[in-house]
């Protein structure tokens, strides 16, 4: 029998040839296995697809599964999963359609499940259908699934046990379902609660509430009560009860619920003057979700307005971010939403929150966001605004016209370099190197010997005596006095100091301070002096300073805010920040501080009574004074900003006076080249 298992490919491939070439039995049992192995890769990728959240995708797959491997011995779990989709999206007949096609020696606990679910939701339904699902959920035990599918279980015991007129104890295992660590949907659970309570007295309702009280299903109660308020014309009743519901429930699902109810009392589509705020307060990021949580409490303390906020941690997951924003614009019904922080939450949720016409002011550096739509604003320094702006004073400033790159060899120091390079190349300089190190990189040999036009890899000899040294002035007098005579030599002006020692005038490196630390001291070592160091914000680090001021003396970064500006508001800001904190702010909390206010700001205005509203408010914001420079927003989203530029002493930064409109550059701006 032949043995293809853990055959690459190619090598899988070629021993079914000549297997069919042979022919026999050999043969035909290589073609069943080899068509049993692409079933099964198939059928694997659906679930990948249907677990990565991409149902239509897993959809297409099973259906060209099902087409193409008939006869699989896989069948039924294609079956399944497919049934699965389908109640997922509440095409309950469909479901049923598939998983009657699944022979009785092949049902598996799953598959009854489901088959009772589409069974008790196809339209219509009678009594014998009912009866038939009744009877199947008897003969399961919970303890025969897990996850989603127990909570799927409980929901059908649940009205196994209405049907029997067991209402209290249909209620205590949707209490499990609700309090279980995954949701299978916590919305259909909630209406059948609310189908149970509607078949009870008011005093078996209290009972319940007394029961159920501090728990999950308490908000179904609370929930129920108000949806019979409405209906009975206790209008105000009804808003208080949903209102409340609002701001206290314990899951998404009642307060999603509640708000629905209160779109239908107001007669439109119900929103709170309160804001959303989305960021990883668990996880691996929680450290800098912290920071950017208290740059916005801050603001929110200084204005009185804190409880206008609404937390939400994302953990950095792009889902439970994607739950967040829901619960945010569904139940919460906020207005608009700071956050997330994090690239992949911020890609998951920007759909929605377009498609929802509700605001999105992120903190997120990921590329492209402003531009995926209306909804979408962004407050964060950009690689393009800082190159902008050191290309713009080194050039118009400065009057430097040729540049070199030193770039680390990752995505953003290729896109600083390709960034910078346009810039400077737009405006008229000159690139003449641009080279590339590694991330990790300590020794910088090789890239700077090249900067210097050497050539890194010639032979170098070690026992070779010192180079005599050559008096050129000396040697130009003996050839001009062999011609015209010693008394007519002409002294060669002297070498100033001050040029550079290469062949351009200033260096970008967009590398982090500890890079910077390690590489500034070797360009002292290999001769590269009198050069304009130009670098971005990650150059603004103490440990910079304290390593390698020397070397770094005169350097320029940009930045998005400057600690020590003598601006009284952001004075103020860091004052008030550090008296709340205990420490210094930085960026973050910087940029959280202007988001929050400007929200609150436009917000508080009487026109701004929807999330529309406020967009177009941001979209219209302009001259607007922010710690972190930003003035308002363009046509894409993307906050107009001052960039703060830096530049470093020995043992102090000092920032520099903001470029104005460059046509005559006034006598305030000297020349800024460290000496």
């Amino acid at each position: 029998m032949l043995k293809l298992i853990n055959l690459p490919k190619s090598a899988l491939m070629s021993v079914l040839i000549l297997a069919l070439l042979l022919g026999g039995s050999s043969g035909a049992a290589a073609v069943e296995l080899m068509a049993t192995q692409q079933a099964s890769m198939s059928l694997q990728t659906a679930q990948t697809l249907y677990s990565g959240g991409d149902e239509q995708g897993a959809m297409s797959r099973l259906r060209q599964h099902v087409l193409e491997h008939p006869d699989s011995s896989n069948l039924s779990a294609a079956h399944i999963l497919l049934a699965r989709i389908l109640i997922d999206q509440q095409r309950y007949a469909d479901a049923l359609m598939y998983l009657q096609r699944i022979a009785s020696e092949q049902q598996t606990n799953v598959s009854q499940l489901l088959l009772v679910t589409a069974l008790r939701y196809s339209q219509p339904t009678d009594a014998d259908t009912m009866m038939l699902a009744d009877s199947m959920v008897a003969k399961l035990r919970v303890d025969q699934f897990l996850g989603s599918d127990r909570q799927l279980f409980y929901l059908n015991q649940s009205i196994l046990f209405s049907h029997q007129q067991q209402s209290m104890q249909a209620l205590v295992v949707l209490h499990r379902a609700l309090t279980a660590d995954v949701a299978y949907d916590k919305l259909a659970i909630f209406n059948q609660i609310n189908s149970v309570l509607s078949t009870l007295s008011a005093e078996d309702v209290a009972e319940a509430e007394f029961m159920f009280a501090d728990t999950e299903l308490n908000d179904a109660i609370i929930l129920h009560r108000a949806e019979q308020a409405w209906l009975s014309g206790d209008k105000a009743g009804a808003l208080q009860l949903a209102e409340q519901l609002v701001e206290t429930a314990q899951t998404s699902a009642a307060r999603i619920s509640a708000a629905s109810l209160l779109d239908e009392i107001y007669g439109g589509h119900w929103q709170r003057r309160a804001l959303g705020v989305v960021l990883p307060l668990t996880g691996r990021y929680a450290p800098f979700g912290k920071l950017v949580r208290q740059g916005i409490e801050l603001a929110a303390t200084q204005t009185g307005t804190l409880s206008q906020f609404i937390f939400l941690d994302s953990s950095s997951d792009p889902e439970q971010g994607l739950q967040a924003v829901r619960s945010l614009i569904e139940g919460y019904r906020v207005v608009g939403i700071i956050g997330p922080l994090t690239g992949e939450v911020v890609q998951r949720v920007v759909a929605y929150a377009n498609e929802s016409q509700v605001p999105l002011l992120t903190l997120s550096h990921r590329d492209g966001l402003p531009e995926q739509g209306p909804f979408i604003f962004r407050n964060c320094l950009t690689v393009e605004q800082q190159v902008q702006a050191l290309a713009e004073y080194a050039i118009e400033v400065l009057g430097l016209n040729t540049y070199s790159i030193l770039y680390p060899d990752n995505d953003s120091g290729a896109d600083f370099a390709a960034r910078f390079r346009a810039a400077i190349e737009k405006r008229g300089g000159d690139i003449e190197y641009s080279l590339h190190f590694a991330e990790q990189g300590t020794d910088f040999r090789r890239q700077l010997l090249l900067l210097k036009g050497e050539d890194p890899d010639a032979p170098i000899d070690d026992n070779a005596a010192p180079k005599k040294e050559v008096d050129k002035s000396a040697q130009l007098g003996e050839l001009i006095d062999g011609v015209v005579g010693a008394q007519d030599v002409v002294e060669p002006p002297a070498r100033p100091d001050w040029l550079p020692t290469v062949d351009f005038e200033a260096l970008f490196v967009p590398a982090y301070a500890e890079t910077i630390a390690l590489l500034a001291p070797q360009l002292a070592f290999y001769g590269i002096e009198n050069v304009q160091l130009l670098g971005m914000n990650g150059w603004n680090s103490p440990m910079l300073l304290q390593q390698a001021g020397r070397y770094t003396k005169g350097a320029i970064f940009s930045d998005g805010f400057y600690l020590d500006s003598p601006a009284p508001h952001i004075a103020d800001f860091v004052s008030q920040y550090q008296q709340n904190y205990g420490d210094k702010p930085s960026i973050l909390e910087a940029q959280a501080y202007d988001c929050a206010n400007i929200m609150l700001q436009l917000i508080a205005h009487p026109d701004v009574v929807s999330s529309v509203a406020l967009a177009q408010s941001l979209s219209l914001l302009t001259d607007y004074h922010g710690v972190t420079g930003i003035t308002g927003f363009d046509a894409n989203g993307e906050a107009q900003r001052e960039v703060c530029l830096v530049q470093m002493g020995r043992r102090n930064l000092q920032q520099l006076p903001s470029i104005p409109l460059i046509e005559e550059i006034p006598e305030q701006y000297p020349q800024l080249i460290w000496r």
